[in-house]
């Protein structure tokens, strides 16, 4: 065709082309303002890239309003709820980030007008009174992703895992979910991006019901407080406070207190005290954005000088740990510190921005913090389940014994913990990294018998970023057959750019030049670990230990063995088993 020909058919053609583009336009148009049918496969644009969502807290534990025989789960109320993109809809999927866009549910061609549309990662908990004997659902990603996404759902009632989906996506069957949950107190429905981001992970809860319930309703109960509690006894409820600087509980008695079975909800401290003998025992706390600017979470628990305290069995959430400083105890009495069988999830160091959410500084956060806890016996921190998000979190070390020793008779022990996750506010870019698993001899003194003599053994630590295990001081420090995994990746597959080391001896402050010397006598034996780092190029290498004061004033370094690479599967096997561990032992985390 010649070049006037060429022109003379694009004249000819151009009404033609225009009146097409004017059709498109229309129905582009139309597809704007007329939902697709259920059941049509979808385009998302920035599918599951911002927008999480979280109901707004209550001023009451919202119980169900339940009635004999069976109930519609969706025509409840939660008592929390959290979604990975837009919020949680209710007899509708989940479709964009917008409250009320979605439509009705259909897994594989079924349609349903009941259950939950919900975007992973996503949780939420209704309280349940112990009034009905099953829970039911089908679970499956709805056909507006088509074949898209990879979740996984979780069932748990009273913090026990019962049901678990393994990986499913958008071209997986449907399946049922049909669990016991006769007497429990509780249910949490979770969906998990399969640990692969989130990008189309549309999850339905459908037709969830909860079956053969007796018809009585349970009464709504609200929070009270903040409490100050000036005399011991035993101390039972629900409570809150609003105020950053007002702690939820305040002991204000050196008597023996318990705090057990109660829900607790605060924007500053949870549970606050000086001189006192404490129990904190099945409980549940969560801590809140306290919304004033430069301010960081309160703690769990921030009790000083302390005679006797016992932590077990509690679910704490979003705060910054469990802080504990000086102890002023008689362990010949059988006073001492006791940290096990808690669940603690996302401990978090970032400043508020005085609006909900962050101003990009932080302070330095840990899931159970010492703070010169010296020459004390009858110290036991074991069997605590401490998981850690990025995005939702930022510690430092998950657990680090600063500038606190137990003693030789009577070390400080730190034994069969699950510890998962390490890492900063933006663990895919930013290198600048300090935090980990267990750091021992942190600090400086210039008495041996006030840093050391603590011994770490049977643990497992996964994914934390700069460091899993660390001996940086002290004396008789003592870390030994543990097991230590990281892939280097997030779950979504990016690289940790602060992925670091597994097990590290260092000397950093030459202690162990001094006289008498603060670094001495310490041990780092027969730990297996698997620590991989990513590169630029996409390869990986192993870097398990770096220990270049090992040999210093007798420190041994021995029979530590590299497990080789390690990938996302290999850390999900560990928490596996972990809870063939905790199955094996006969124990309980979380509330009873």
């Amino acid at each position: 065709m010649t070049t006037a020909s060429f022109a003379a058919f694009s004249l000819l053609k151009r009404p033609a082309v225009l009146g097409l583009v004017t059709a498109l336009t229309a129905t582009l148009a139309a597809c704007g303002s007329t939902p697709a049918p259920a059941g049509a496969a979808r385009t998302f644009e920035n599918d599951g890239q911002g927008a999480p969502w979280t109901a707004a807290p209550s001023q009451t534990i919202r119980a169900l309003s339940i009635t004999d025989g069976d109930n519609t789960l969706s025509s409840q109320t939660w008592t929390a709820a959290t979604n990975g993109w837009g919020p949680i809809e209710k007899n509708k999927s989940n479709a964009g980030s917008t409250a009320g866009d979605g439509q009705t549910l259909a897994l594989n061609g079924k349609t349903y007008t009941t259950g939950f549309g919900t975007h992973a990662n996503s949780s939420m908990t209704f309280s349940t009174g112990g009034k009905c004997a099953t829970f039911t659902s089908d679970i499956g990603l709805d056909d507006e992703v088509g074949s898209q996404g990879s979740v996984v759902f979780q069932v748990y009632a009273d913090g026990a895992k019962l049901y678990d989906s393994g990986t499913m996506t958008g071209s997986s069957a449907t399946k049922s979910v049909n669990v016991n949950i006769s007497g429990k107190q509780e249910l949490k429905l979770v969906v998990t991006d399969a640990g692969d981001g989130n990008n189309y992970d549309h999850a339905d809860w459908a037709n969830a019901v909860l079956h053969t319930c007796s018809g009585t309703t349970i009464t709504t109960q609200s929070f009270g407080g903040p409490i100050t509690i000036t005399k011991g006894g035993t101390y039972t409820g629900n409570w809150e406070s609003t105020d950053p600087n007002v702690p939820v509980i305040t002991i204000k008695t050196s008597e023996p207190v318990i705090i057990q079975n109660s829900t607790l909800r605060g924007r500053g401290n949870l549970v606050a005290g000086f001189r006192n003998r404490v129990t904190l025992r099945n409980n549940k706390g969560y801590v809140l954005n306290p919304n004033v600017y430069g301010k960081i979470f309160g703690r769990f628990a921030n009790l000083e000088e302390a005679y006797n305290i016992t932590i077990e069995n509690n679910y704490f959430e979003h705060g910054t740990g469990i802080y504990l400083r000086a102890f002023y105890g008689d362990p010949s009495k059988g006073e001492g510190i006791r940290i096990r069988n808690n669940q603690l999830r996302n401990i978090d160091g970032r400043q508020s921005n005085g609006a909900g959410g962050y101003n990009g500084q932080r302070t330095i956060a840990q899931a159970v913090l010492f703070n010169t806890i010296q020459k004390v016996a009858n110290v036991d921190i074991s069997w605590n389940e401490i998981i850690n998000t990025p995005g939702n979190s930022y510690p430092e070390e998950n657990i680090n014994l600063y500038m606190s020793s137990g003693t030789a008779s009577s070390p400080m022990r730190v034994h069969d913990n699950y510890i998962q996750g390490a890492y900063n506010a933006d663990p895919a870019t930013n290198a600048t990294y300090p935090g980990g698993g267990i750091l021992l001899g942190d600090g400086q003194a210039s008495d041996p018998s006030l840093m050391g003599h603590a011994r770490v053994y049977n643990n497992q630590i996964v994914s934390t970023s700069n460091h899993g295990l660390g001996i940086a001081g002290g004396v008789d420090n003592q870390i030994y057959n543990n097991r230590v995994i990281s892939s280097g990746r997030l779950p979504d597959g990016r690289p940790i750019a602060a992925q670091n080391v597994g097990l590290y001896v260092w000397d950093p402050y030459d202690l162990g030049k001094k006289s008498p010397p603060m670094f001495a006598n310490n041990v780092m034996r027969d730990n297996f670990v698997m620590w991989t780092k990513v590169k630029s190029d996409g390869t990986t290498t192993t870097n398990p230990w770096w220990v270049p004061d090992c040999g210093l004033n007798n420190t041994i370094c021995s029979g530590n063995v590299n497990g080789g690479t390690a990938t996302l599967d290999t850390e999900k096997q560990e928490y596996q088993r972990w809870l063939s561990k905790l199955t094996t032992a006969n124990v309980n985390v979380g509330p009873q």
